[in-house]
């Protein structure tokens, strides 16, 4: 027994050992249960995060902004090999969000709904923006299956239908959430970074999104402009429903401020382009200048607006020198990173948006443009462009224009025809760029590829004076996947869409044809 006593007590140390490293040392690859209260925040961040990052090269593709060196990658509608760069939108959905938001699914269903509805609300956006950044390079049926290591990719179109389906999910739970009078103090607990408990916004949202869906259609022969309309009168209202992600207003690290303020310096050499800063000059509506540009734009020294010419770089010095987006003229670094200056989406705080009622007005603007209702054309893309107003005026550092400012370019016809019948494709277009600068980078870069960057649409549009190497002469049109997980580690998959060709970017998507 001496012997025996001894050994025993080993084994049973060695036994709670072992379950203290089961406990401890958790496999990563193994779910976890984790309250859906714990799991939203990070979500939340996760989706401005996938925007705000990949915004460095959507930005440019599209001629929000340029670069300050000549010849930019980006600028001139190249890519960086061997980089993840642009592939920020695909790790989060892939890989910070998508499981997580399974997870809230299958555990919010019975007791949690609004949780449930608000994650699938969520989910719908996420593989919208996907499929919209890579086209036929993404994973739908076979989508987090842990047992897997490789993928086929699946259509674009196939994503927008799943889409379209879980909308009706999130509207399915929220509808439910709303019957119970505890779902919006569970849901706050959890959603102080979004909508703060309200159900109704989420429900909103994926209306919205759905909407949107169904809009990708735009170039089909069997697109549904009622369905697109029908959607966008059952998603947001007006601006006070617009989808803006919160930053933590006392962080402990640097990296919880706002991804485009001074703090963290991400943004230093980008600047507006001279096409966008001539659209709201009002050189392409018979010089109506927009009151919206002195907010949205600090001008030079010398009172001028300047915007640069992608692939040009800065030609502008003295007191027409540009300023960046913080307030300064040439400067790479602000000390301290003071953001008194900056505006917008570009104080250290500001919210970031990820859908509003502006965006979703010329949506169904232009889809009642194709129906030829006219009528109701012209009176959504009124009420988009009051709403990106109403939309400023919620942002940090804002100073309001005037009633009498907004009412003025409002009647101008150069903006807004009397007649409906004489409201073009081109001004509704136009406006949403602007009504997106800051922000809807994704959907734009949908809108200036569906319509094949057609100055006949995008009035002024001109390409860079050359393109990289790799496009052989030609525009982009997709985003390639994500280095670090796809051309390392799912090549086969990649190989059979053509993904290793240099020009692969430039391919037509989807999207684009009839």
């Amino acid at each position: 027994m001496k012997r025996i006593l001894p050994i025993v007590l080993a084994v049973l140390a060695l036994s709670s050992c072992k379950k203290w490293i089961d406990e401890v040392h958790l496999n990563p690859n193994k779910p976890v249960v984790v309250e859906p209260e714990t799991v939203f925040p990070g979500v939340h961040a996760n989706l401005a995060r996938a925007i705000l990052f990949d915004a460095r090269y959507l930005s440019k593709y599209v001629q929000y902004w340029a670069s300050t060196a000549a010849n930019d990658t980006w600028d001139r509608h190249g890519y960086q090999a061997g980089f993840d760069a642009a592939g920020e939108m695909w790790r989060t959905h892939y890989y910070t969000s998508g499981q997580n938001l399974i997870n809230v699914i299958n555990q919010s269903r019975d007791s949690k709904p609004e949780y449930a509805g608000a994650a699938y609300a969520m989910f719908c956006w996420s593989w919208l923006h996907t499929a919209d950044m890579h086209a036929d390079a993404v994973i739908l049926k076979q989508a987090f299956d842990a047992n897997r290591l490789t993928f086929d990719y699946d259509q674009q179109y196939e994503v927008y239908e799943h889409v379209i389906k879980i909308a009706d999910s999130a509207v399915l739970y929220l509808t439910r959430a709303l019957a119970d009078n505890g779902a919006s103090a569970r849901l706050a607990v959890g959603d102080a970074f979004l909508y703060n408990g309200n159900v109704e916004r989420y429900r909103k949202m994926a209306y919205g999104a759905k909407a949107l869906a169904y809009h990708r259609w735009y170039n089909k022969s069997d697109y549904k402009p009622d369905s697109v309309i029908k959607y966008v009168n059952l998603a947001f209202s007006s601006a006070a429903d617009d989808a803006i992600v919160k930053f933590d207003q006392n962080p402990i690290v640097n990296d919880q401020r706002n991804f485009f303020g001074p703090a963290r310096q991400n943004l230093a050499t980008f600047r507006n382009t001279e096409w966008f800063v001539n659209i709201m000059k009002g050189v392409y509506a018979n010089n109506v200048v927009d009151p919206r540009l002195a907010f949205i734009m600090k001008p030079a020294a010398n009172g001028t607006f300047n915007g640069l010419r992608p692939g040009v770089g800065n030609t502008y010095s003295g007191t027409a020198t540009t300023n960046n987006f913080w307030g300064f003229p040439n400067t790479a670094n602000v000390a301290g990173g003071v953001d008194t200056a900056a505006r917008t989406y570009f104080k250290n705080s500001s919210p970031f948006p990820i859908m509003t009622y502006a965006q979703l007005q010329f949506v169904k603007s232009e889809a009642a443009f194709k129906k030829g209702d006219k009528t109701t054309a012209r009176a959504a893309y009124i009420a988009g462009i009051n709403g990106h107003f109403d939309h400023l005026a919620t942002m940090t550092g804002y100073t309001p224009i005037t009633p009498a400012a907004r009412a003025a370019y409002l009647a101008d016809v150069n903006i807004v025809p009397a007649d409906a019948n004489n409201l073009t494709r081109s001004q509704i277009l136009m406006q949403k760029f602007v009504a997106l600068w800051g922000y809807g980078f994704v959907e734009t870069f949908v809108d200036m590829t569906k319509a094949k960057w057609d100055p006949n649409v995008y009035t002024g549009f001109t390409f860079p004076p050359t393109f990289f190497p790799d496009n052989a002469g030609k525009p982009v049109y997709r985003v390639r996947p994500r280095y670090n997980s796809e051309y390392l580690w799912n090549v086969e998959a990649l190989n059979k869409i053509g993904g290793f060709a240099p020009d692969y970017h430039t391919k037509e998507t989807w999207l684009v044809n009839p």
